[in-house]
């Protein structure tokens, strides 16, 4: 019935070919040959667009990174359908992946022997900026300071072991993971250092799986690793293959005294979705906090950066910028870059003026300075609610709404990703973040929901005043 409203009478194949052609155009050859090739569109009566696929992590992995950008394809080519699921089906796919195997095998293996930072190695390339003597310390994170120190002096032979840094954004984990293995390099206190982020993590195992498939020798790299730093393990959230992987890594470099340092944007026990055992396993080591600068740390931070940037910045200028820009310090030093940027075109160098009429406005703003949280606080206040039931996994109409609007005004007022949005909510996906942020525009539009848009209105008011 559905293949009859395809637009051009085309059938749900040659209509698939249509969006695939698309679709290659948005992601490129290598991506496209290695995860949309092998899939093909089957419309049911019941309005359903099923992708179909390989096997479950071929299904896990495509709607996880593609979702969105199939639904685009299919509106494109006029394909009409109420839903999208993705579906592992059993049937012949070798004359569809067969031939690309060998062509995506040497793809890869090319860029393994390119060299790349976050692979590993015995000399990994770190950031020369983010080492222990360019971080300010100040009590927000001092301890976590102290502790970074101390495993990289000695690794594995602490009591830090593992070390879990947790904090938000731009509040400078990075710098400490890096700073960790630029000095055990430098330094010769471990033989291998391996740094990556989450992300790198399950791409790599993706590989390995797909390509090779031999998940064993992906956890055969790690075995020769004294420090492993990883990034961001908050995104680990509900990929349990990648989970198993990573549990089996950590649980065999811990038990032979390896050095394992993490960071998060949230605690551990706050992770959604996580395995019970590997969130055990990061309570027996040390789970540290960083917080926001304080002024006092901000303005000396201001002027480290200033001194290593060779720039002559006034007092006044610090003590401005640092009473401003309170919510992180990738904030802090974006904004000296804007002025820095500035002076280079000036002989008057950096004035209170030019601070104030290059920074004023943004500076200033409330929104900029938002979080998940506090919006999360002002919507449940509104409709008076709990935070809590915001994040439940609840379908009752008097929480899906409120949840729905958070998520909307999240996306529209912070600068969070829409994973870390949806991570914020109980651990649900980037593409229900999408989906509400779409129903309440829908319902906000001109003519639309006169009691939503107030409802909203009262929202952003109590954020104003907060």
């Amino acid at each position: 019935m559905l293949a009859n409203a395809l637009s051009y009478d085309l059938s749900p194949t040659s209509a698939w070919e249509a969006c695939l052609r698309f679709i290659e155009g948005k992601v490129g050859p290598a991506t496209f040959e290695t995860w949309l090739r092998a899939t093909e569109l089957a419309l049911g009566d019941d309005g359903q667009a099923r992708i179909q696929v390989p096997n479950k992590f071929f299904a896990d992995f495509v709607e996880e990174n593609f979702a969105e950008l199939i639904r685009e394809a299919l509106i494109e080519n006029e394909v009409v359908f109420t839903s999208l699921v993705f579906e592992p089906v059993e049937r012949e796919w070798s004359a569809v992946v067969g031939p690309l195997a060998e062509e995506i095998a040497e793809s890869i293996e090319r860029e393994r022997k390119a060299p790349q930072p976050a692979v590993g190695g015995k000399q990994m390339r770190f950031h020369p900026n983010y080492t222990f003597d360019t971080f300010v310390v100040g009590d927000g994170n001092r301890m976590a300071h102290a502790a970074a120190l101390a495993v990289a002096e000695a690794p594995g032979q602490t009591k830090f072991n593992p070390l879990v840094l947790y904090g938000g954004t731009g509040l400078g984990k990075t710098h400490i993971l890096q700073a960790i293995g630029h000095f055990a390099q430098t330094e010769h206190t471990a033989e291998k250092t391996v740094y990556m982020t989450s992300e790198e993590f399950t791409n790599q195992y993706i590989d390995f799986v797909i390509n090779k498939k031999d998940s064993f020798s992906f956890y055969k790299k790690f075995n020769d690793v004294d420090v492993l730093l990883i990034d961001d393990i908050q995104f680990f959230s509900g990929k349990e293959g990648t989970q198993d992987q990573f549990f089996r890594i950590f649980d065999r470099l811990l038990r032979s005294n390896k050095q394992i340092v993490l960071s998060s944007d949230r605690q551990p026990d706050k992770i959604p979705d996580m395995m019970e055992r590997i969130i055990n396993r990061l309570k027996g080591g040390l789970n540290a906090d960083i917080q926001p600068p304080n002024l006092e740390t901000r303005m000396a931070i201001l002027r480290k950066k200033a001194e290593f940037d060779g720039l002559n910045l006034p007092e006044e200028v610090i003590q401005y910028i640092a009473g401003h820009i309170t919510s992180n310090v990738r904030e802090l030093e974006g904004t000296l870059i804007k002025l820095i940027a500035s002076s280079s075109f000036s002989d008057t160098g950096i004035t209170l003026d030019i601070a104030k009429e290059l920074c004023g406005d943004a500076l200033s703003r409330k929104d900029e300075r938002l979080s998940v949280r506090s919006i999360m606080q002002a919507t449940a206040q509104a409709y008076g609610i709990g935070i809590n039931q915001l994040s439940a996994h609840s379908r009752k109409k008097e929480v899906t709404l409120p949840r729905s609007v958070a998520m909307y005004l999240c996306k529209k007022l912070t600068k969070q990703s829409l994973r870390s949005i949806g991570l914020e909510f109980g651990g649900r996906d980037y593409s229900t973040v999408i989906h509400a942020s779409k129903k309440i525009d829908a319902e906000m539009g001109e003519g639309g929901n006169a009691e939503l848009q107030a409802k909203i209105a009262e929202i952003e008011s109590l954020l104003v005043s907060t």
